[in-house]
């Protein structure tokens, strides 16, 4: 599935449920496809102004090379989603962190200070807003990160 926008296509998955698990080496959640969906809008803000060639009607890269690349780098942010629990269907509002004050088991116990609470929360906001460090480093070595991407075909 892709957006029309005039004469240009924008895809709306760049990787599928099949290539999450493979990347995870786990089965892909029941919201895979809407966590995929949200992660190919981060990946492509972030190679904005990268030039290479696409498919005029689904607006894919047609270099399999960089299709890969593209793919992978959702399926590493759809990771970090999965893991920090950041669901799609909350409509870009982030739930409340499930990080616990303290735990106790028997007569052990464990108290998070309240920057500790704080840091996690924070991770999971710029998890949902951003790129993850891992993807964008991902993204980076392929040279798909930033404007200085050019390919002629």
């Amino acid at each position: 599935m892709s957006m029309y926008f005039g004469n240009f296509v924008v895809p709306s998955l760049l990787a599928q449920p099949d290539d999450l698990a493979a990347w995870t080496g786990a089965g892909a959640p029941a919201n895979a496809l809407a966590v995929l969906r949200s992660c190919t809008t981060l990946v492509l803000e972030g190679v904005q102004g990268t030039i290479y060639d696409v498919d005029p009607d689904t607006g894919l890269a047609t270099d399999p090379v960089i299709a890969g690349a593209l793919r992978d780098a959702t399926c590493i942010q759809a990771a970090a989603w999965i893991a920090l629990n950041i669901d799609p269907a909350t409509g870009g509002v982030l739930q409340a962190s499930k990080t616990a004050r303290s735990k106790a088991i028997g007569s052990a116990r464990v108290e998070y200070s309240d920057s500790e609470v704080q840091a996690v929360t924070a991770a999971r906001a710029a998890a949902y807003r951003g790129l993850v460090p891992e993807a964008a480093r991902f993204l980076q070595q392929r040279n798909l990160l930033g404007t200085n991407v050019w390919t002629i075909g």
